[in-house]
């Protein structure tokens, strides 16, 4: 039976399919059901990935997208196409937070920007977006807040593919980026924590309490989140730059770092390890100090510092110093080759070399920035990065009513003030007016000559007391609500150039020899021409038949002389100001140009660099909108193609005068455009001109000796050709409001503006020879250029165009002041202030409960 039950057992068993059977049928339909499922997902799929938008620079350790109000800022987003090829543009603007446009205040404008894109299948593209961030509470209600919006659609403003609007947080005008490019990022967070980066303070107002730098510290793997247009990097004042391969910049970004730095901006290498990196870079020609092999640091090395930056105190009554005390190994380090025109900064021990770079500069370390040693547990070290490494004005700690601990400066200047946190200036935005300081004078010049020619008694003169022309703390700049080196159309130099636009009104009325020309000419061909051809051919009687045909002709020839005399039909006036930085090749150009029409015209400006940037020029201080009734403010546009740009919807009304204001970096010449070479007398000096411009009535100024009030001199060049090289001798300066008599000579330069006068520059010059702006060391030379600086097209043309540059190139600037120690430290109070503010929060849970009796 048991046999019997086996065998049947058996024969079920062989009968059946089997598991393995079952389980092959069920992977091929659950595979078969995953393929429909795929092929339905990649049908649903979206046609593009939903993008990635930040404003730069950025990282990803917190919010980010901090903006600076009154600065233009660029915008990065990653986009990607999935179903097909897509051609199409970003367009781009800056809304409140309703999505609302705002005005471009003190003009009847709005702006926007776009830029064409094209999109591979299944390939990400990475995209610069360009945005100018009008300042806070300006445009009417529920415009404080800015907001970034950009959106992906097709050219020509057709149909909207995809839109992002990116809510930004605005940064105060004393704050600025300080960015890190690191290959090792974790190691640069102690940054954060320095008081040089966030000072204390006592002030519950997070304007006033906000840090001086807003630390940025990307992990970079193949790209790095830097603007490619260096007009864009007004809000970041330091770069920190330690290992890593110049290949993530683009040529545009390093392009844009090197304008940066000639224009003020700070430059920090850690030595160890990146100088190799950077030997063949595009750095190469900028650095201070290059490897001369590794070198281990001992203690020792150290001394110099311990001496200048360690302080004398007292820490709960105890007598305390905080040497910096190396533990362990020597620190790693790098032995520093200077360049020629390098120096290492004092009180350093050799182990920080420094090199200008225009009015910029690049700092190099021999030791490891990122040593934990160094930055982390030496209490002083943030000394000796305020004063040694950022090279930043000497502090001094507070204590408050309530002991809370606030950092000041040594001098008088203010708390968070934007001059002593950036270094980056533009003379057409940041210079100080000077205009009551010489309107004086000049009516006086000009009230004396009048006098002199009608015999009269001529005025007593300004006396030139040398007290007057003391150089200033900051150099003639000064500070905004937008901080430094924001667009600014209220600026000493913007306001003067307004002013010479407004002087020269762009209308010339037609003199009297112009009438008896045109009436001489026409009766010419009236009356004895006319009458001799008829003569000629025999037939006399025609002539009084030819004589309307004449008078007709002759009317159509008379407006078109008025037109191109006067301007009747359109005219082109233009201020620009041409600014050099010294042995560099490029230069900033910032144009004011007025645009009038006798019929309402709709204004096109192309520009050929990329760098380029525009709106419409504010109507001046205190003036208000010029509207007509039923207006509201008109987009105008800008279009940024490759290394063009461009401005539409420019618009100017009939019998009316539009004014614009743009500006843009371009090349002058292969090599730097100026060259200084002093002479061994100490009097005479080469200066070597290569750009392609012929300047007019050039001098050079300068301030020597050791103090504010050291000898000012003078070196009269006059023209200076293209590729030329002059040899000047320098004088003294006997009249520094005036700086040289050859000035006064000039219809460009000269204060006596007649009716026959040239586009006066006057005004513009007051600015830029104001001798308070010189420091001792600083030279600077000042000319103009009629010709048309090259850049800017605009359509359409006018038949009269009067250009006028002021050219202001600086030869030489000013050595650094050595680094000054602080006054005291944070630990006035005999302990950390943290621990101040937790004892007494602890006293104050300590105390007893009180209550009603």
């Amino acid at each position: 039976m048991t046999t019997l039950a086996i065998m049947i057992g058996l024969s079920l068993v062989v009968s059946l399919p089997g598991c393995s059977g079952c389980v092959r049928d069920k992977t091929k339909e659950e595979e078969e059901a995953a393929r429909k499922k795929k092929q339905e997902e990649e049908q649903k799929k979206a046609d593009f990935e939903q993008p990635e938008f930040r404003a730069l620079p950025y990282d990803d350790r917190g919010p980010g997208n901090y903006i600076k109000p009154g600065h233009w800022v660029s915008g990065s987003i990653r986009l990607k196409a999935n179903a097909f090829d897509y051609r199409g543009e970003l367009y781009s603007k800056t809304t409140n937070q309703t999505g609302g446009s705002i005005p471009l205040p003190g003009t009847s404008y709005f702006f926007s920007a776009t830029r064409p894109i094209a999109l591979a299948k299944g390939q990400e593209s990475w995209s610069d977006v360009t945005y100018y961030v009008p300042e806070v509470n300006q445009g009417g209600v529920g415009s404080s807040s800015r907001w970034l919006m950009c959106r992906l659609q097709d050219r020509g403003g057709g149909a909207v593919v995809q839109s992002e609007v990116l809510p930004t947080q605005p940064m105060p005008a004393h704050q600025f980026y300080m960015v890190v490019l690191a290959a090792n990022s974790d190691d640069y967070q102690f940054l954060g924590s320095l008081d040089t980066v966030k000072p204390l303070s006592a002030s519950m107002d997070q304007n006033e309490s906000a840090p001086h730098y807003r630390v940025v510290i990307p992990k970079i793997i193949d790209r790095t989140p830097l603007p490619e247009n260096p007009l864009t990097w007004t809000s970041i004042a330091v770069i920190v730059w330690d290992d890593i391969d110049q290949q993530t910049l683009t040529t545009y970004q390093q392009e844009a770092l090197l304008d940066w730095l000639h224009w003020g901006g700070q430059l920090i290498i850690s030595g160890p390890g990146s100088l190799d990196r950077l030997r063949l870079s595009f750095l190469a020609d900028y650095l201070p100090a290059e490897s001369d092999g590794a070198e281990e640091l001992e203690p020792e090395r150290f001394q110099t510092w311990n001496e200048k930056f360690v302080l004398n105190e007292r820490i709960d009554g105890k007598p305390m110093r905080y040497d910096l005390k190396l533990s362990g190994a020597p620190a790693r380090g790098v032995k520093l080759k200077l360049a020629d025109d390098a120096y290492y900064v004092q009180d350093t021990g050799d182990l920080v070399a420094e090199r200008r770079v225009g009015r910029g500069r690049i700092t190099v370390t021999a030791f490891q920035m990122r040593d934990p040693r160094i930055t982390k547990q030496w209490k002083n070290f943030d000394n000796f990065f305020n004063a040694a490494i950022l090279r930043r004005p000497a502090r001094r700690y507070e204590v408050t009513d309530v002991e809370f601990v606030t950092t000041r400066w040594k001098d008088s200047r203010l708390r968070n003030d934007p001059l002593a946190v950036s270094q980056l200036r533009f003379f057409s935005r940041d210079v100080e007016s000077a205009a009551n300081r010489y309107d004086r004078y000049d009516g006086q010049q000009t009230a004396d000559a009048t006098e002199g020619e009608q015999g009269l008694v001529q005025q007593e003169p300004i006396k030139n007391d040398p007290s007057q022309f003391a150089a200033l703390p900051h150099a003639g700049f000064a500070a905004t609500d937008s901080g430094v080196a924001a667009w600014n159309d209220e600026s000493g130099a913007a306001n003067a150039a307004r002013e010479c636009l407004v002087q020269a009104s762009g209308i010339d009325i037609p003199d009297a020899s112009f009438i008896f020309r045109v009436t001489a000419v026409y009766l010419l061909f009236l009356v004895p021409i006319n009458w001799a051809f008829f003569r000629l051919i025999g037939r006399v009687e025609w002539a009084w038949i030819a004589a309307p045909v004449i008078a007709i002709v002759g009317a159509f020839a008379v407006i078109k002389l008025a037109q191109l005399d006067i301007g009747f039909a359109r005219n082109r006036t233009e201020i620009g100001i041409l600014e050099i930085q010294p042995d560099y090749h490029r230069a900033h150009m910032a144009r004011y140009t007025s645009l009038y029409t006798s019929l309402s015209t709709r204004y096109h400006s192309e520009f050929d660099q990329g760098s380029a940037l525009a709106l419409p020029l504010t109507y001046g201080p205190g003036k208000g909108v010029i509207t007509r009734f039923g207006d509201s403010p008109s987009e105008v546009r800008f279009d940024q193609e490759g290394l063009s740009a461009s401005l539409t919807g420019f618009s100017v009304m009939s019998n009316s005068t539009g004014r614009m204001h743009s500006e843009y970096i371009l090349p002058l010449a292969q090599d730097p455009v100026f060259s200084w070479k002093p002479g061994e007398d100490g009097k005479s000096a080469e200066v070597v001109y290569r750009g392609e411009l012929l300047i007019k009535d050039v001098a050079v100024m300068r301030r020597i000796g050791n103090s504010p009030n050291g000898a000012l001199e003078v070196a009269w060049i006059g023209d200076i050709a293209p590729k030329q090289s002059k040899t000047i001798r320098f004088e003294p300066m006997t009249d520094p409001w005036n700086v040289c008599p050859e000035w006064s000579q000039s219809k460009v330069f000269s204060p006596n503006i007649g009716q026959d006068a040239e586009v006066s520059l006057r005004k513009l010059l007051n600015v830029a020879k104001d001798v308070r702006h010189l420091r001792s060391g600083d030279v600077r030379l000042i000319g103009w250029t009629d010709e048309d600086v090259p850049g800017v097209e605009i359509t359409p043309e006018a038949p009269q165009r009067d250009l006028r540059t002021l050219v202001l190139a600086h030869l030489q600037y000013a050595p650094l002041p050595d680094p000054e120690s602080d006054v005291n430290t944070r630990r006035i109070l005999g302990q950390e202030p943290e621990k101040v503010l937790q004892d007494s929060a602890d006293s104050i849970e300590l105390l007893p409960e009180s209550g009603p009796n």
